[in-house]
């Protein structure tokens, strides 16, 4: 399997990654029920930190090309052909209509064939580079934000989110800087945003620091379940989001007997914490690995963090600035 990461590109490292493990999946190189590397073995191979494999594998699973099983691996389970390019009957249903229809527009103007491809093309090509006009680096100290943060979060067309652990910045210097070289735009949360500055005072980058408040109705629907004599089990992947949930339970004033979290991964263990809590929270992109082991009568809830109404306006009114920039020396020429 041979990938190649160029660090160099506006491109993020992690979606480098996707595109080219579905290219290979597409052009057959790698097949249905193929076993890919773990997440260590190709951020070793290709080095970059494993945070990246693990963003473009999750990305990949998203969208049911690949499965993650525990203790067994992470599995092809996408088919390959010539026709599909991987897109669902949805996605290609979709399209298909839309370019029926451009098709039928083009012939009622007698348009030629050769000048509706390259006409196709041009158009292609100017919406590929508007979609990479602004790049933001998120700043984290957890996988889970860093996961919903860019994933979930709409800022509009032509935004690109690259999440990055507060981790990088130490333990990985060489890809750090290579991560923000192209960035347009650095967000981090209020917590980290000292931190981020002093690290980057030399490079000339916009910060903008945002908070992050549990979502409501996360908190309504503990608060609802909740009583003093409840056990609560956390799920999530690391101690920092841990405890971030626990302070923001104990700050709204919801009582309960004890929170009992796991970071682990390991089958027993998560069957374990199950069996001894009445409620059970998960960060995101652990809910569905949990739900399988869980009855339904277990309250299952996925806890999210968003940012503040304000963090959103100021972050719209930075990235409509930067715009600006961009486009006012064109207009001086």
């Amino acid at each position: 399997m041979k990938i190649e990461i160029n660090k160099s590109s506006r491109i993020p490292l992690y979606l480098q990654i996707k595109e080219q493990l579905k290219g290979l999946i597409q052009n057959g190189q790698l097949f249905k029920g193929m076993q890919l590397p773990t997440e260590r073995e190709l951020s070793h191979q290709l080095k970059v930190s494993r945070n990246t494999v693990s963003m473009a594998y999750k990305e990949l699973s998203l969208e049911k090309i690949i499965s993650s099983t525990s203790g067994k691996g992470t599995f092809i389970t996408a088919e390959a052909g010539p026709e599909n390019h991987l897109l669902s009957n949805t996605q290609k249903s979709t399209v298909i209509r839309k370019i029926d229809l451009a098709i039928e527009k083009a012939l009622e103007s007698n348009i030629p064939v050769e000048d509706f491809i390259r006409l196709i093309s041009h158009r292609y090509k100017e919406k590929r580079a508007l979609s990479n006009n602004i790049h933001i680096a998120f700043i984290e100290c957890n996988q889970e934000q860093l996961f919903y943060f860019s994933h979930k979060l709409e800022l509009g067309t032509g935004i690109n989110i690259i999440p990055i652990l507060i981790d990088e910045m130490y333990l990985n210097k060489v890809n750090f800087q290579n991560q923000i070289k192209s960035v347009d735009l650095i967000v981090t949360t209020f917590f980290h945003l000292q931190e981020v500055e002093d690290y980057l005072k030399n490079e000339n980058k916009k910060i903008v620091a945002i908070a992050l408040d549990p979502e409501m109705e996360t908190m309504v629907r503990i608060a609802h379940i909740a009583t003093p004599d409840i056990n609560i089990g956390l799920v999530c992947l690391t101690d920092k989001f841990a405890e971030r949930v626990i302070k923001s339970i104990n700050n709204s004033g919801i009582k309960y007997k004890n929170i009992a979290f796991t970071t682990t991964k390991e089958l027993n263990e998560l069957k374990r914490l199950i069996r001894k809590n009445d409620i059970l929270i998960v960060s995101p992109g652990r809910k569905k690995e949990v739900q399988k082991l869980i009855s339904k009568n277990i309250p299952l809830i996925e806890f999210i963090y968003v940012p503040d109404k304000g963090s959103i306006d100021t972050l719209n009114k930075t990235i409509i600035d930067i715009k600006k920039k961009e486009v006012t020396p064109e207009r001086n020429e």
